[in-house]
């Protein structure tokens, strides 16, 4: 028997760690536990089976895998993890959520909402190892070409991180390309190249196909996700992972695109001068081609 875990942080380690080799109802309830944290310490197990679609005794056998002598002892690892956590809410934008729920309808739907793309981006930016951010624009900057994949819903997602950097940069290309599949915009693709894949679940085959067309031929995959345990995850070279949590049917990519953005001006700015005289250019020929309605700001292109 292992030795447990000391915190949340070593838990959710230990469970991304033995994910792989985990029957599919520990697979489902550690995946719950890893992407929402925050609710190990102020719900109760049959709450948390309910929500991740398992038997109770999921949780008991999965904190027994990790070296816990039963779920309440790992659970007690996450009340530490509550009271300690930077992501707590301020007061002010508790009572202003609180308000707007009560006054129910549309007004409970903004609420909701509100609460849900607010944590998303608390979390997904707190999670994120600047340095480890740092060497992946500077991997960006210095691979042949790059690639951008997104399918579905994560399309737009690839395509608007594309069209804002191919302002600065020339040799990012959004895949699919119009009329094709995944695969064969990356067909030559090789060992000096870089994929950057966005899918969230459910997640989409198509993109798990092109990834793992891109490793064989040696390429650098970056995954963009929603959880550490989604297979993208576990396939790429290195994984952005970003709550999309929300009280409505479809997954929300607001604070996907916060970290998007974030990668974009970390790009621009370790690109240097070069990158800044580009984008000049660029805004230079739109203005003189009359894109513009009126002169725009340079940090308003769109």
């Amino acid at each position: 028997m292992p030795a447990p875990p000391k915190n949340a942080k070593e838990v959710t380690a230990a469970l991304t760690e033995a994910f792989p080799s985990m029957p599919p109802a520990l697979q489902a309830a550690a995946r719950h536990i890893i992407d929402n944290p925050r609710e190990v310490g102020v719900q109760s197990m049959r709450a948390l089976a309910a929500k991740a679609s398992v038997h109770p005794n999921a949780f008991v056998r999965l904190a027994r895998q990790i070296g816990f002598e039963g779920y309440e002892e790992m659970r007690e690892r996450f009340r530490d993890f509550l009271v300690s956590d930077d992501l707590g809410s301020f007061k002010d934008r508790a009572r202003w959520l609180q308000s707007l729920a009560a006054k129910g309808g549309a007004s409970e739907i903004v609420s909701e909402m509100a609460s849900a793309i607010s944590d998303n981006l608390e979390r997904g930016f707190v999670r994120q190892d600047v340095r480890g951010l740092e060497g992946l624009c500077d991997r960006i900057l210095n691979s042949e070409r790059v690639f951008v994949l997104g399918m579905g819903s994560a399309y737009a997602l690839a395509y608007q991180f594309w069209y804002v950097t191919r302002m600065a940069f020339g040799h990012i290309t959004p895949v699919p390309q119009h009329g094709s599949q995944p695969i064969d915009d990356l067909a030559l693709i090789g060992p000096d190249d870089l994929v950057i894949a966005m899918t969230f679940q459910p997640y989409r085959a198509e993109t798990m196909t092109a990834v793992r067309l891109a490793k064989q031929r040696g390429a650098f995959v970056v995954g963009v996700t929603d959880g550490a345990t989604s297979p993208l995850a576990l396939e790429a070279d290195e994984a952005i992972v970003c709550p999309t949590s929300t009280p409505q049917f479809f997954p929300s990519q607001a604070a996907v695109m916060g970290l998007l953005e974030t990668l974009i001006a970390i790009l621009i700015a370790r690109a240097g001068e070069t990158a800044q005289a580009r984008i000049e250019d660029f805004h230079h020929e739109r203005h003189e081609a009359g894109v513009y309605e009126e002169d725009q700001r340079l940090g308003s292109l769109s």
